[in-house]
């Protein structure tokens, strides 16, 4: 491998082209297809891997014996992974599954150690690049531990929905550094949004009746509820091509509500920059509507069985 294409993986930017040459004598490129394992929660522990193109989802055990996965982290091309290998050796405390195609950088413990034999200033630089970007991680884990005890915590003991809904709002846009976010709920007689919650933002009263409409970017969303994270907002289809009802930004995050399929609402965060938000962000904000979402579902049916009995009472008293 040409030491000057490791150049494009950040961790490893900062390293000299001595120590590139000698670590890119080392490494093994590997290709691996959409869903396809680098290695299982479990597995021995005895090479770490950099990421020359595509995406690798860190997953865990919900738990010991379950089948069903969590998603810790969403890395991309130029982040790296399974680096505690090189220090421990132990078992592998998560999985690694290519996102998508692939190509993966792997260094062997062996081989680790047989470069830093030769240079310890490359073995020193490797180690030292992955410290700066430990550390990165162990700030974002944090923030992320935050914003779900957080929102653990609303679902608890809120008594009322709006109370959940605005500690939703201001985590996922404190944890994510949005620069304003919406948070809507479908009507529950009808097909229209409800704004229940803004951050860093006043809407107009023509720009509440449009996002009532679900017109604008929320269109293509609405019309098919996935996960979306726009970003060039000018850039990227069908985004470009929908009516602007003034306040966008550059870049989107949009993470729809869902229980058992049923659409509940819709999470909104922008951001003045393009490629504001990354899929670690994403993650987040998809793991935060998957918790919430019973909870809300649960306060709707409060709010209805509650309208109901006021209807009720003033009927009585007719």
């Amino acid at each position: 491998m040409n030491p000057e294409e490791l150049k494009h993986i950040a961790v490893l930017e900062a390293m000299d082209i001595e120590a590139l040459a000698r670590l890119a004598a080392v490494l093994e490129q590997k290709e691996y297809g959409d869903g396809q394992a680098v290695f299982a929660e479990g597995d021995p522990g005895d090479s770490m891997y950099f990421i020359a193109r595509g995406c690798i989802r860190i997953e865990k055990r919900a738990q010991a014996t379950s089948a069903v996965n969590k998603i810790l982290a969403v890395l991309e091309a130029g982040d790296y992974f399974g680096e505690m290998a090189l220090l421990d050796q132990k078992p592998r405390s998560a999985s690694a599954v290519a996102a998508g195609g692939a190509t993966i950088l792997r260094l062997s413990k062996a081989a680790f150690d047989q470069m830093q034999a030769k240079s310890s200033v490359a073995g020193m630089s490797v180690l030292f690049a992955m410290i700066r970007t430990s550390s990165e991680r162990i700030r974002r884990l944090s923030s992320q531990v935050v914003v779900y005890d957080e929102v653990g915590k609303a679902i608890g003991e809120s008594r009322e929905l709006q109370t959940l809904l605005d500690v939703i709002m201001q985590q996922l846009s404190s944890a994510t550094h949005a620069d304003w976010g919406l948070m809507l709920l479908r009507c529950q007689f009808s097909e229209r949004l409800e704004l229940r919650g803004q951050a860093n933002l006043t809407l107009t009263t023509e720009q509440c009746e449009a996002v009532s409409m679900g017109q604008g970017f929320l269109g293509p969303v609405l019309q098919n509820p996935g996960d979306q994270l726009v970003a060039s907002l000018d850039d990227e289809e069908p985004f470009k091509s929908c009516a602007r009802l003034g306040f966008e930004t550059a870049s989107l995050l949009l993470s729809p509500i869902t229980v058992e399929g049923k659409f509940l609402g819709l999470i909104v965060l922008g951001g003045n920059e393009r490629d504001q938000f990354d899929l670690n962000a994403l993650n987040l904000a998809r793991g935060v509507a998957r918790q919430a979402g019973p909870a809300i579902l649960n306060a709707r049916h409060r709010e209805e069985e509650q309208s109901r009995s006021r209807h009720s009472r003033q009927f009585v008293r007719f």
